[in-house]
């Protein structure tokens, strides 16, 4: 396993360099990107200059965003190159490296989608979390959804399956928030779903951020969770990678 999981950052580069320059060369698949973050932001912008406030809802719409915006730009990336994966993995790609290039890239386009949808909203309502904070949460459950996508994408073997899948990746960050069931009501195995959720932990920080002062252990607590969760995304979506057959 150890062996599968090593990496060579020297082919992760060359791939990580090839996967930008697709992405450039499409300029559809470009601007789309573009208008995402801006549009969303707008959106909840319009929804919360209604009352000029923020509320503990703004935040989890943004975390969710977030997260949606991280799975569903991710969740076709592999899947469509799988023909190509598997002919270069004759030829000793690394599947570490692979996923590793496709994390870069959209690592880089996460925090710059996360940047703008932040600072479009902190511009037209008041928030009590600041951008600085707010930012970097939004980035972090953001790559924790990427990794969710590049796992659905290794799994299935159509795009139109990974798109499909997504739903019920996203869906479940609704069902088992607090806003759904407020107070600690979820018992059983819906409690432990819920801390299986990513928008879960990044809404606990910017909760807790909020309304309660910075708790520092909860901060760090629902940090190394979301760590947790890259991390296990990262080592299944290779494991799954390095048993692939045509």
């Amino acid at each position: 396993m150890s062996g599968r999981l090593s990496v060579d950052w020297r082919q992760a580069s060359i791939l990580s360099d090839r996967y930008l320059d697709v992405l450039l060369g499409d300029p559809g698949t470009l601007l789309l990107l573009m208008v995402q973050a801006p549009l969303i932001g707008g959106l909840v912008a319009g929804v919360w200059s209604n009352v000029h406030a923020d509320s503990l809802s703004l935040y989890f719409v943004l975390a969710l965003s977030a997260f949606f915006l991280g799975a569903v730009n991710s969740a076709r990336e592999i899947v469509k190159e799988r023909a190509l994966f598997l002919r270069e993995r004759m030829y000793n790609l690394s599947a570490g490296a692979y996923v590793i290039s496709k994390l870069r890239i959209q690592g880089m386009s996460m925090l710059l989608q996360c940047t703008v949808l932040t600072v479009v909203v902190d511009h037209f309502i008041p928030m009590e979390v600041s951008p600085l904070v707010l930012g970097p949460v939004l980035v972090g459950v953001a790559f924790t959804g990427t990794v969710v996508g590049l796992f659905i994408s290794a799994v299935v073997r159509t795009a139109d399956k990974a798109v499909m899948l997504v739903p019920l990746v996203v869906i479940p960050q609704i069902l088992f928030s607090e806003l759904v069931l407020p107070g600690g009501a979820l018992h059983n195995w819906t409690e432990g779903l819920q801390k299986l959720m990513p928008v879960h932990w990044a809404f606990r920080i910017l909760e807790n951020v909020r309304d309660a002062g910075t708790d520092a252990w909860t901060v760090l607590g629902s940090v190394l969770m979301l760590v947790l969760m890259v991390c296990t995304g990262y080592v299944g979506t290779v494991w799954v990678l390095s048993r692939a057959r045509y």
